[in-house]
């Protein structure tokens, strides 16, 4: 395993959560925001958690505002990787509440080789490019694509060949809440 010393994760909440209908970050799930159960979910396992986005949503997590107005995950990556000091980040939109510290460490597990610089999850095939390790070593290309107003985020993570692992045991911690409809089914 490649992934030691300093970790930083970094939950991204600058999306504009039109399809949901209101902020998710600010969304209570058994009484506690999106933002603040996955905060408490990932306690222990990082050096520094931080939260990026448009606007600070928690008290208990320091926040760093994206470098750019543009909607879109990609600005979130740039900032965070701009912002860290550490090798590898944990990166994970907050639309994800249900994550555990398990999905974690099955990806962490994965980092084996130097060359590799994004570990994302897949569950049943699908990729999920926002709740994954980013080494800092990708920041040149994000900005890249962004320079060129790419905002895709697969176009940059499919030319650096990412390591995708198939964590379709862990659909449900990897669910992505985009409505209300969703949640309440789950």
């Amino acid at each position: 395993m490649l992934i030691e010393g300093q970790l930083n994760a970094y939950i991204l909440t600058g999306g504009s959560s039109r399809r949901f209908g209101s902020d998710k970050a600010a969304c209570m799930i058994n009484g506690t925001t999106f933002l603040d159960t996955i905060f408490n979910k990932l306690q222990g396992g990082f050096t520094h958690i931080y939260s990026v986005g448009k606007k600070p949503y928690s008290d208990k997590i320091e926040f760093i505002p994206d470098f750019s107005d543009y909607q879109a995950a990609m600005v979130g990556i740039i900032t965070a990787l701009r912002h860290t000091s550490s090798p590898w980040n944990y990166i994970i939109s907050v639309d994800t509440p249900y994550i555990t510290s398990d999905v974690v460490d099955a990806l962490q597990k994965e980092a084996v080789y130097i060359e590799d610089v994004i570990i994302i999850p897949s569950v049943n095939g699908k990729i999920f490019p926002l709740s994954g390790f980013y080494h800092q070593n990708s920041l040149n290309h994000f900005e890249k694509a962004f320079s060129v107003e790419n905002y895709t985020l697969m176009d940059v993570i499919s030319s650096l060949n990412p390591v995708i692992v198939d964590l379709s045991h862990y659909s449900l911690q990897l669910t992505n809440v985009n409505t209300q409809e969703q949640l309440n089914k789950i």
